[in-house]
């Protein structure tokens, strides 16, 4: 009498595959996961860029700006709400107006990649948040004698991670109109605001590879 051979799988075959797949997952799908979040952060900070770059040139051609220091960009004679919160007013829609005080617009404290944590406050600034959901504040030139503007912008509001070189970044606007990144690309990493970070990210054509 002669039977056939059968073609299955044991019980033990099919859960070594199982399990062999479990762990495959588990070490792919984190990294999946976080490059998917890098991308997005980075889409988040080009989208904003380049919105406050528009804005920035239409303000700088207007026929009552001869420069930064004639604009709505520069407190000289004016309060912050009049130079900093009037330029956010005007260019931006906005969900919500925390004036001088950067609570709820911001998280009221921010980590550097490397760990370190600092409290935030941009009380000598405009901050509003979004109805993109990216939190700016706008620290105004003081007079002609000031030469940059301040700028922290935290690309998802208060929501986490809440650091810098992620989510929050720290540039200026110099008497140009032009966005620059003062701080030293190689201190990325140890700054909780994120000075360095843009530099970083337009020096790579776009790209993160600090973390």
């Amino acid at each position: 009498m002669k039977f056939k051979k059968s073609l299955g799988f044991t019980l033990s075959e099919v859960l070594i595959v199982i399990g062999i797949l479990g762990i495959v997952a588990a070490m792919t799908i984190p990294a999946v996961v976080a490059n998917h979040q890098k991308t997005a952060w980075l889409t988040s900070l080009e989208k904003n860029y380049n919105e406050l770059s528009q804005n920035l040139v239409v303000l700088s051609t207007e026929k009552y700006n001869r420069d930064l220091y004639g604009s709505r960009l520069c407190k000289d004679g004016k309060t912050i709400t009049g130079s900093a919160g009037q330029f956010l007013k005007d260019y931006y829609k906005i969900a919500r107006d925390c004036g001088t005080t950067s609570s709820p617009c911001f998280a009221r404290q921010y980590q550097s990649i490397n760990g370190d944590t600092d409290s935030f406050s941009c009380s000598d600034g405009y901050n509003v948040l979004l109805k993109s959901g990216s939190a700016i504040c706008v620290i105004p030139a003081v007079s002609a004698s000031d030469t940059d503007v301040h700028i922290y912008l935290d690309i998802n509001g208060e929501q986490k991670p809440n650091t810098g070189g992620k989510d929050m970044f720290e540039f200026r606007v110099n008497k140009k109109f032009e966005i620059y990144d003062e701080g030293d690309e190689d201190d990325c990493k140890d700054e909780t605001f994120g000075a360095g970070c843009l530099n970083n990210v337009l020096n790579n054509n776009w790209r993160i590879d600090y973390y």
